[in-house]
């Protein structure tokens, strides 16, 4: 039987077609914020064609500490969020315990960046982070997120072909 090479040189939208792909894990990562350092983990990876996207995956453990906090961790490309979506996970936390009480959850965050404030992403290498921060609508800064807490961490990263009816 013979190959069908017809579109081995395109992308076919709908046709779920992955062009490339990276990952990477980290073992016990147990990220602290510590001095407003909001990067958790990054990756650099060489997208092939100017008309795909790329679908983004982090898996971690994920904690807040304390008697109220709420943490946003999110993706950034090339040091600037995803549009029109940002890609994120939050986790909030209120409870009459003590100060000292923690949440710990496993956690997958996913999701597809066509570009970013800065335009589409174009072939080429890209940097891709995790990121943490307070929730942006919550005024507290006694928070104090950790990422990766005794587990495995991994993010993975997809180029994959645009979706079918895609505008």
């Amino acid at each position: 039987s013979s190959v069908d090479n017809r579109f081995r040189d395109q992308c076919v939208s709908g046709r779920g077609q992955l062009v490339g792909w990276r990952s990477k894990d980290w073992n016990k990562l147990n990220h602290r914020l510590n001095n407003n350092l909001t990067t958790v983990a990054n990756l650099t990876f060489q997208k092939q064609r100017n008309d795909t996207y790329l679908r983004l995956t982090f898996f971690t453990t994920r904690k807040n500490q304390g008697r109220e906090s709420c943490s946003q961790w999110y993706f950034k490309v090339d040091d600037r969020e995803c549009t029109p979506n940002s890609i994120n996970g939050y986790a909030y936390r209120k409870t009459p315990t003590p100060v000292s009480s923690r949440s710990e959850m496993s956690s997958t965050i996913v999701g597809v960046c066509k570009g970013t404030e800065d335009g589409e992403l174009l072939s080429g290498p890209h940097d891709v982070s995790m990121n943490v921060r307070v929730c942006p609508w919550f005024d507290d800064r006694l928070w104090n997120p950790r990422t990766g807490f005794g587990t495995t961490t991994t993010m993975i990263i997809e180029e994959m072909c645009p979706p079918q009816n895609d505008t």
